[in-house]
């Protein structure tokens, strides 16, 4: 479990920025400070411990590094339900008893579902993104770190390949080309 906290450390920070977004945006709204700090909280923790579940299916190899489809699939439900968590405990915080958002709840869920297409863009750039400069950190007492940046590793060398495969195929295109140019040239001189 120490190892897949320590793993799930870029959630912790997504979490962090959207619990300073959230609260910063209810602030700005005019939002008592105590009710922007709740309001920070209860979103980025949610943001934090969903995360980290993310990061436990990437750690445990239940979905590719990098990917958009499974992240996708997987904030399709998570993000809903950080925001259902998100306003329960706001609502629980502010009036002493936990509630529901208002109107159906179907079109809550299915409201965030449609927006959790674009947090997964944005928590996978992000996640990549802290996670490559974490993991290497770690990975020498870390197995899941340890498993992710190898995986890394053999996903540069496909890339670097290919570059090289693209870079030999253009040259030798490039060499055809003009051996027909010479070719053509000398047939109208000759």
């Amino acid at each position: 479990m120490r190892e897949l906290a320590e793993f799930a450390v870029p959630t912790y920070v997504i979490g962090a920025v959207a619990a300073l977004g959230a609260g910063g945006l209810a602030a700005f709204a005019g939002q008592p400070s105590g009710w922007a700090v709740i309001t920070g909280l209860a979103f980025g923790i949610s943001i934090a411990l969903f995360g980290a579940g993310y990061a436990t299916l990437v750690a445990l190899e239940k979905a590719p590094v990098g990917v958009f489809t499974p992240a996708a699939a997987y904030w399709f439900f998570a993000f809903p339900a950080a925001m259902l968590v998100h306003s329960i405990v706001t609502e629980w915080l502010f009036t002493g008893g936990p509630g529901l958002p208002a109107g159906p709840l179907w079109q809550f869920l299915l409201y965030n579902a449609l927006l959790s297409m674009g947090f997964a863009i944005g928590f996978l750039w992000s996640h990549e993104y802290l996670g490559r400069h974490w993991w290497p950190r770690i990975r020498a007492h870390n197995r899941y770190a340890f498993i992710v940046v190898e995986e890394y590793k053999g996903l540069m060398t496909v890339l670097q390949e290919r570059k090289e495969a693209t870079a030999r195929g253009r040259a030798e295109k490039q060499q055809q080309r003009k051996e027909a140019r010479e070719a053509r040239s000398a047939a109208r001189h000759g």
